[in-house]
């Protein structure tokens, strides 16, 4: 006879727990505080119930726009504006077509530029310097064609390879086998 008055103690702090609040017990009647609210549509078709609007029918006749119209030439343009009115007439071609004379015209000549004379004092240009050697890896390198970003150059071994300044003061050597040497730009 214990056992029902441990368990009126135990219900009774359930049931004054839900006071001031739903309390929604698990497989109990009454309305789920959990269901989103609404009457929409999709609410009544996920209840199961018959959706009350009515269905989408397809429209009468053809819905499709009518064939894509091409796209006016260029002589087609100049033909319709040729047949507009109050248009002046164009310059008539000339009888010789495919003539590599230009079409004469009503302007003066232009007058000639005199030649500018050199100027006196001012030194030729020196002599291209040979290309200086710098040291790379196995001996000295001999630089010789190419731009201010790159080079070719000629190495201790006899191959060729490519050498490219990276503006820090280095210069990356690109060798013929594919390997890659990191030296100082030379000057």
């Amino acid at each position: 006879m214990r056992r029902p008055a441990l368990l009126l103690p135990g219900l009774l702090c359930v049931a004054l727990s839900g006071c001031g609040q739903h309390l929604h017990l698990p497989f109990t009647a009454g309305a789920d505080p959990y269901r989103p609210p609404g009457t929409s549509e999709t609410l009544q078709r996920v209840e199961g119930q018959p959706a009350l609007v009515p269905a989408l029918r397809a429209a009468p006749g053809n819905v499709w726009p009518g064939p894509v119209q091409a796209e006016p030439t260029l002589e087609s343009l100049e033909k319709e504006q040729l047949q507009l009115p109050n248009q002046p007439q164009p310059p008539a071609l000339p009888a010789e077509r495919g003539s590599s004379t230009p079409p004469g015209t009503n302007l003066p000549p232009l007058p000639r530029v005199p030649p500018v004379p050199p100027v006196a004092g001012t030194p030729a240009a020196p002599p291209a310097l040979p290309p200086a050697a710098f040291p790379v890896r196995g001996g000295m390198a001999v630089p010789s064609d190419g731009t201010s970003t790159y080079r070719s150059v000629t190495l201790p071994d006899g191959t060729k390879g490519i050498m490219v300044p990276n503006g820090n003061g280095t210069s990356t050597i690109i060798r013929s086998d594919g390997t890659v040497e990191t030296v100082p730009t030379p000057k």
